[in-house]
């Protein structure tokens, strides 16, 4: 069982999508002994940072980054003009010091990945999945994979560049898509939901028995409850769908 940990830790890169989303990798310190399983999350906070009452305030982000990539975690944070921490992170600068505490979570894979794997996420949401994708590449996974994956507007496309690399080289089936394309969008059009019944004949073609197809979806509240729902009346089994929400 992995030990919670409380660790001040340093901002040490900041990559701006928007003025509302980033992607903050941090440092972890030399011999911190801080170890976590793709998929899990950690709660971050601001040193000296706390509510009128004086309890501290902490937010739950997804890790991004692979338990490979030692020293590093990278997590994906939307800001929220009106929430208690997001606006404080968004103020600070590389070199900036954060206090992570986990790591916590039980949404990991289950099992020896098999081929034909569905990972379906939205926006933020793809964060613990490209944890799992991530370490599954760096020990050298090449069986066929799915990816479906929305952000809410092109430029929102995270780790685009990188999942385009794995869909050539890692046998991904990378399907992206967004609600609001403009005309440089190259993918489909819409929200996870939209874009999976069609690619649903290739998915099958894949020789994999939809009994035990597994699936790992992740993202906000109501994009997962209706992806749950959509996959379930296809008639995929529910025990195999993984599923995690904000």
């Amino acid at each position: 069982m992995l030990n919670i940990r409380e660790i001040v830790i340093k901002i040490a890169d900041i990559r701006a999508y928007s003025e509302n989303l980033r992607v903050f990798r941090l440092t972890l310190p030399e011999g911190s002994g801080f170890s976590f399983v793709p998929g899990q999350f950690v709660m971050v906070s601001l040193p000296g940072f706390a509510a009128a009452n004086g309890r501290k305030i902490a937010k739950s982000y997804s890790i991004a980054s692979s338990p490979s990539e030692t020293g590093i975690l990278e997590l994906c944070i939307a800001l929220y003009p009106s929430g208690a921490l997001s606006p404080k992170l968004f103020q600070k600068n590389v070199g900036d010091e954060v206090v992570v505490t986990g790591p916590y979570g039980v949404f990991q894979l289950k099992q020896s990945i098999q081929s034909g794997t569905v990972f379906m996420a939205g926006g933020t949401g793809l964060a613990p999945l490209m944890s799992m994708l991530r370490s599954l590449y760096a020990g050298g996974y090449n069986e066929k994979l799915w990816l479906f994956y929305s952000a809410s507007e092109p430029k929102l496309f995270l780790f685009k560049e990188e999942l385009l690399g794995y869909q050539k080289n890692n046998n991904l089936q990378l399907i992206a898509s967004t609600s609001r394309p403009d005309n440089t969008w190259e993918w489909e059009k819409g929200r996870v939901t939209d874009t999976f019944p069609s690619f649903l004949h290739q998915l099958q073609g894949d020789g994999v028995p939809s009994e035990s197809r597994q699936f790992y979806i992740c993202g906000p509240p109501l994009m997962v409850s209706d992806t749950v729902k959509m996959l379930e009346q296809i008639g995929f089994k529910k025990e195999n769908i993984h599923k995690e929400q904000w």
